[in-house]
This record gives C-alpha cells, sequence and structure tokens, in this order.
C-alpha cells in the first residue's frame, strides 16, 4: 500500500488505523483483534478498514514494515560510523524507539503471529552488522560471519530481555552502555585473529 499520493483523508484514516491497532496490540493478545475492534477504537467504520487493509494481518504487515523502516533509517544514518569501535550512537537511536515504543516493540516480540517480522528484522540488523566489519582472508571472512551472528544476536536478545521486564529498574540507557562496551570489546578481539 502507497500512502504516498493519497488525500489527506486516507493518510488520517491510515494513521488513525494504525494508531487504534497499536493501542489494542498493547491492551490485549494480536490473535483476539478483530477489525471491528480496530475500526471502533479509531472511531471510523469497517469499510474504511476495508478501504486501506484486507484484514488484521495486512494492518499488522503495514505496521511492521512502518517499525522496520524506522530502524532501517536509524541504521543507515550509522553507515559512516565503525560499529564495532563505537556504537552508541546506533544503540542510542535504536533504543530510544524501542523505548519510545515500549508497549507496542512488547508485544510484537511476545506475540508468535509476528516472530517471521522478528526473523526478518534480526537478519536486516546482521546483514547490517556484517556489512560494516572489514574482512579480507577467508579466516576473517568466517569470523566475519560468526561474530555477526554473536553480536547481533547479543544486541537483539537484550532488547528483547529488556522489553519483557528481564532487566527491573534498569533503564535503556544503562542497557546501551553495556551493550556498546560490550561490542567494543567484541571488536578489538577481531585484530587478534590469525591472518590465514
Amino acid at each position: 500500500m502507497a500512502e504516498r499520493g493519497m488525500n489527506r483523508n486516507a493518510q488520517r484514516s491510515i494513521r488513525l488505523l494504525k494508531e487504534a491497532f497499536m493501542e489494542l496490540l498493547a491492551e490485549k493478545p494480536y490473535e483476539s483483534i478483530t477489525v471491528s475492534d480496530v475500526a471502533r477504537k479509531a472511531d471510523l467504520n469497517r469499510g474504511t478498514f476495508y478501504a486501506h487493509f484486507d484484514n488484521v494481518d495486512d494492518l499488522m504487515r503495514s505496521v511492521m514494515s512502518d517499525t522496520a523502516d524506522t530502524i532501517s533509517v536509524f541504521l543507515s544514518k550509522a553507515v559512516e560510523s565503525g560499529f564495532l569501535e563505537d556504537p552508541l550512537p546506533v544503540l542510542t537511536q535504536v533504543g530510544a524507539y524501542l523505548d519510545q515504543n515500549r508497549e507496542l516493540t512488547r508485544k510484537l516480540v511476545e506475540s508468535r503471529s509476528v516472530e517471521p517480522f522478528v526473523f526478518a528484522l534480526e537478519n536486516r540488523f546482521r546483514e547490517w552488522v556484517q556489512q560494516r566489519i572489514p574482512a579480507n582472508t577467508p579466516v576473517e571472512k568466517r569470523a566475519v560471519a560468526i561474530l555477526t551472528d554473536y553480536v547481533a544476536g547479543g544486541v537483539l536478545q537484550t532488547y528483547r530481555s529488556w522489553l519483557v521486564g528481564d532487566y527491573p529498574g534498569v533503564e535503556i540507557e544503562e542497557v546501551n552502555k553495556y551493550l556498546s562496551d560490550f561490542v567494543r570489546s567484541t571488536g578489538r578481539g577481531l585484530a587478534d585473529l590469525p591472518v590465514s
């Protein structure tokens, strides 16, 4: 669905439907949200919903796409920075987004229905990390593949744990500081790899 080129009423309706859906997602499991629930919460009729989305799954895909696009923008802004040398700028932006949208992202992480989306987002993050680690020799390339899984998996699992409340009383800034320290120390270990 292309939102560009739509009239303001259509854009407004889509925004209201997405906001209503996210509010509902914070209140109850994804699997129990209906088109009627979303339309009612948005104060729109079901016909307006169906003018923009096929069903709740289609709306969910659109919301997930928005989330993925937002995180991709954060990642692309940090293209010039060396992630392993200074991961804090990227982690700060991602962490701030997760903190501002904590209920939604927590529900996305907890819902089995969106596992393919979470998996796709993890793959995108892994690819992004891998592209920022130089590798010239076959040994370096193998090491980078393993390192990428280690760093990306660790960062994403830490955020997931924070979102679901596994670190009570810990703010996202503290999580990011630890992650930044760990990623930097991991990056320093890459320099110790054998060259052949």
